[in-house]
């Protein structure tokens, strides 16, 4: 897993590096977040590209744990989710930043691909609830067959926010539902 931080521009600019054999130092990866926060930056990412360290899973761990209280359920499930995806996905998981917390980070994870950053997140995942929003639309769960599943809730948005769409990891049920949106939304940024 690499940890490397700065702007968009910056970790794109240490990727072009690191491909190119220079040598270039560890730090924290940041990208473009569709939620704006009061830095606008984000805090370290966990990446598909290896196993979790156990540094990592502490530190995911205890995000998890610090956001989603005492709900056991919730707090398990917000776990397997983000392992899962991480052991099955190319996709990179972001803590997001906020100068209003205790420990600078804000109360939700991103999930994006771990390709090229043109669209940000595919989705956002709050452990204090449970509650993921997605990129997907209506005509997108027509697609994939689910446009009556009352798993998921549309959200009172403007026609341009493409994140239209709330699956709240609730059981087992709505964490199969979960993954099999984050892989569509995935899938629809990879091929724009």
């Amino acid at each position: 897993m690499r940890i490397i931080e700065g702007s968009p521009q910056e970790i794109v600019e240490y990727e072009r590096l690191a491909e190119a054999g220079f040598p270039t130092a560890p730090a924290v990866d940041a990208a473009s977040s569709h939620e704006e926060t009061e830095t606008g930056t984000e805090a370290a990412t966990l990446s598909s590209s290896a196993s979790l360290t156990p540094e990592d899973h502490v530190a995911l761990m205890k995000f998890i744990y610090g956001r989603a209280g005492k709900n056991h359920v919730r707090t398990v499930l917000t776990e397997q989710f983000i392992k899962r995806l991480l052991d099955e996905e190319d996709v990179v998981v972001a803590f997001g930043r906020s100068s209003k917390t205790f420990d600078g980070l804000a109360d939700y994870l991103m999930i994006r691909d771990d390709g090229p950053q043109r669209y940000g997140a595919v989705a956002y995942l709050r452990p204090s609830n449970g509650g993921m929003t997605v990129r997907l639309g209506p005509d997108d769960l027509e697609r994939l067959g689910e446009g009556d599943n009352p798993r998921v809730q549309h959200r009172n948005v403007t026609d341009s926010d493409p994140y239209k769409i709330n699956c709240p990891l609730a059981d087992e049920d709505a964490f199969d539902l979960a993954l099999r949106l984050v892989r569509a939304a995935l899938e629809a940024v990879r091929n724009q």
